[in-house]
C-alpha cells in the first residue's frame, strides 16, 4: 500500500525516526493509527456517557465521591493487614 503525506506531517515522521523514537517509518504510521484508534474509542465512550445524562442516566458528585471513600478505605484496610 502506498500512502502520501503532506510535507510536513512526513517531515514529523521522518524526525521521530531519525531521533530514534521509532525504528521505522511503518513503525511511526502504526502508532499513530494505533493512537487514532484509542481517541476514536475514547470519543465513543464520552458520547455514550453524554447519551446516559441526556435519559437522566447519572449519579450525583456526593455518591461518587461517597464512592470513591469507600474503595480508598477498603483498599486502606486490606493494605494494614
Amino acid at each position: 500500500m502506498e500512502i502520501h503525506l503532506p510535507p510536513d506531517q512526513l517531515a514529523v515522521v521522518e524526525n521521530l525516526v531519525a531521533s530514534g523514537r521509532f525504528t521505522s517509518i511503518d513503525e511511526a504510521l502504526a502508532e499513530g493509527i494505533r493512537l487514532l484508534a484509542s481517541s476514536e474509542k475514547l470519543r465513543e465512550k464520552v458520547q455514550e456517557g453524554i447519551r446516559q445524562a441526556d435519559r437522566g442516566e447519572m449519579v450525583d458528585h456526593d455518591t461518587v465521591f461517597d464512592r470513591l471513600r469507600g474503595l480508598v478505605a477498603s483498599h486502606e484496610r486490606g493494605g494494614n493487614q
